[in-house]
């Protein structure tokens, strides 16, 4: 995963969670785009949880990213 996918991620408006998957199978949700930094050099991210805990992963190690999608607003419905 490369850096600027990542911003791309980051910098979607309307903002939606994603969710960050690594090799170790572990997975990180990002609820909103303040939990996530890119450390300069563009190697690694740092990924903070709602405790505050923050957890520092090189970008090699993340093999997919999934955005959550829309939520449906509720009224009219195409026919």
């Amino acid at each position: 995963m490369t850096a600027e996918q990542i911003k791309k991620a980051q910098e979607q408006r309307p903002f939606r969670p994603y969710r960050l998957h690594l090799s170790d199978q572990r997975s990180f949700l990002v609820p909103h785009p303040e939990f996530l930094w890119l450390v300069p050099g563009g190697r690694n991210i740092a990924l903070a949880d709602t405790a505050g805990a923050i957890e520092v992963i090189d970008l090699l190690h993340v093999t997919s990213v999934k955005i959550n999608g829309a939520k449906k607003k509720p009224g009219r419905t195409s026919p």
